[in-house]
């Protein structure tokens, strides 16, 4: 995932996926970090086209809106159901801590199931997860 799509990144974190923050602005180390076992979201088209050149999974994000955007890898084939496994922030794994609430086993952020657990469920169902 390039710096353009965090906020993707955290929502794709909210259903569970693994998604690695950039380490780096450079389009090379991009590429690199995703190497053989990852997929790189990117909005960037020369990034996309140096990826399908270097044999690297590229999934190119046209909109700039985060619903749009959802769909998109949506329909990419990704799933959207809300799994609370991994931490959105730094994508650490999360420890359930029983009562609807999980732990982040590298930064320790708190997860609950609030008020706002029904409009991130409604917003990713409203996506067709």
């Amino acid at each position: 995932m390039d710096h353009m799509l965090m906020r993707l990144g955290r929502w794709l974190r909210l259903a569970g996926h693994d998604v690695e923050n950039p380490r780096s602005m450079s389009d090379v180390d991009l590429i690199a970090q995703a190497g053989d076992r990852r997929t790189l979201l990117t909005r960037d088209r020369s990034l996309a086209e140096l990826c399908e050149r270097e044999g690297v999974r590229c999934i190119l994000i046209r909109s700039s809106d985060i619903d749009e955007q959802l769909r998109e890898v949506r329909g990419r084939g990704i799933d959207l159901s809300l799994n609370p496994e991994r931490c959105t922030i730094c994508n650490g794994g999360l420890l359930d801590m029983g009562n609807g609430r999980w732990m982040c086993s590298e930064c320790g952020k708190i997860y609950w199931r609030g008020s706002h657990w029904r409009g991130i469920e409604a917003r990713l169902r409203s996506l067709g997860s």
